[in-house]
């Protein structure tokens, strides 16, 4: 759950609602005055705050929000949050202020401004829309794990899968797994696990895996470790294979990296669109007592674009017509590639640490988080 303050609110995110409640000294109810449940299709307030803001009863359909819209105002200096409400998509939208931040220069409440905005626009389902500022200050992300660190830099949340568990799972794979560029088999008495070298990444200053190959020998206790081949390697020497003994490994971990991208695109005057990009990563790493060394990497990648459409009767994306088919066909297949991604990496970790007989750390690292 996120928490956010605001002039004389505080904003309430937690996985599935966005909720706006009074703040303040003189505030006896901790009642929300606003909410939005993601994928309930209403807008739900109370009726002060509808006879306030000039709004109907206590519920309005999501279909009437064209957008949600943040900007920045010069002349009060301050940020502020709300909607673009109108009948009809061709209608000249109202716009409707929801909440807004206290006064002071554009970089000072940005970043939760932007990050309440975001927010509520995936859980009304919904473009987001900027004003006031040309480039919305940026914030920064997590650093990457490297291998030379024994873990992930930053703060990310972590979970263990002890041994047992590791074993019950490892008892229901079926192997051999193949992924684009990873292949996972098991031999009698050992587990190999052979990647395509990603060139492309590498050459980006991506963290890419060192070696194209890993065998788990069970029986001599040894994991063999191959680099990639090719005539350079062979003439210079400078890549040379690896012996890491069985007992070395303290665990493996499963490590989730989740990076946001925000571009803007002009929408009119002074306005424009904001599209998010979203990088899931999953890395599968040997722990040692000085060492994380990368075996294996996965990873997705998805727009706001798609998160934020909705499929609501009466809507151009309604399920029973050719633009919402379009829709559900478009998000099932990015659901399904998320998962095959997750669903990978999953598997090699569970195999090795079955193998090696470790227990699994399971960490995540989000730079929404960290806004």
């Amino acid at each position: 759950m996120a928490v956010i303050e605001a002039d004389n609110f505080e904003i309430e995110i937690r996985d599935v609602t966005w909720r706006l409640i009074p703040a303040g000294p003189e505030v006896l109810s901790r009642i929300p005055v606003f909410e939005v449940t993601r994928g309930n299709g209403v807008l739900e307030y109370t009726p002060g705050f509808a006879e306030e803001h000039g709004l109907p009863g206590t519920v309005l359909s999501v279909e009437f929000v064209q957008a949600v819209v943040l900007g920045y105002d010069a002349k009060t200096q301050r940020w502020l949050l709300g909607f673009h409400l109108a009948r009809q998509r061709d209608d000249k939208p109202r716009w409707l202020e929801l909440v807004r931040w206290p006064t002071g220069p554009n970089t000072v409440h940005a970043a939760p401004a932007q990050h309440a905005a975001r927010a509520l626009a995936e859980y009304v389902g919904c473009p987001l829309k900027i004003f006031g500022a040309k480039k919305l200050p940026a914030a920064t992300p997590p650093a990457p794990g490297r291998s030379g660190a024994t873990g992930p830099l930053g703060p990310h949340q972590r979970e263990e899968i002890d041994l047992e568990r590791v074993r019950i799972r490892a008892q229901s794979l079926k192997l051999p797994v193949q992924y684009p560029g990873v292949w996972l088999g098991a031999g009698r008495g050992s587990v190999t696990l052979r990647v395509a070298r990603d060139r492309a990444a590498g050459r980006r200053g991506e963290e890419v895996p060192a070696f194209v190959q890993c065998v788990v020998d069970t029986e001599r206790g040894l994991i063999r470790l191959q680099p990639p081949s090719g005539l350079l390697t062979g003439f210079f020497g400078n890549r040379r294979g690896r012996e890491i003994r069985t007992a070395e490994v303290r665990n493996v971990e499963l490590r989730h990296t989740i990076v946001h991208e925000h571009t803007a695109q002009p929408a009119g005057r002074n306005l424009a669109t904001e599209i998010t990009y979203i990088y899931y990563t999953w890395g599968v790493y040997l722990t040692l007592a000085d060492e994380s060394l990368l075996l294996v990497q996965t990873s997705h990648r998805t727009s706001s674009e798609l998160q934020r459409k909705r499929a609501t009767i009466g809507d151009k994306f309604a399920v029973d017509s050719k633009a919402g088919l379009e829709y559900l066909r478009q998000h099932q297949e990015d659901q399904e590639a998320y998962e095959r991604a997750e669903t990978c990496a999953h598997t090699v970790a569970i195999a090795l640490a079955n193998a090696l007989n470790v227990h699994v750390v399971k960490t995540q690292i989000d730079d929404s988080e960290t806004a």
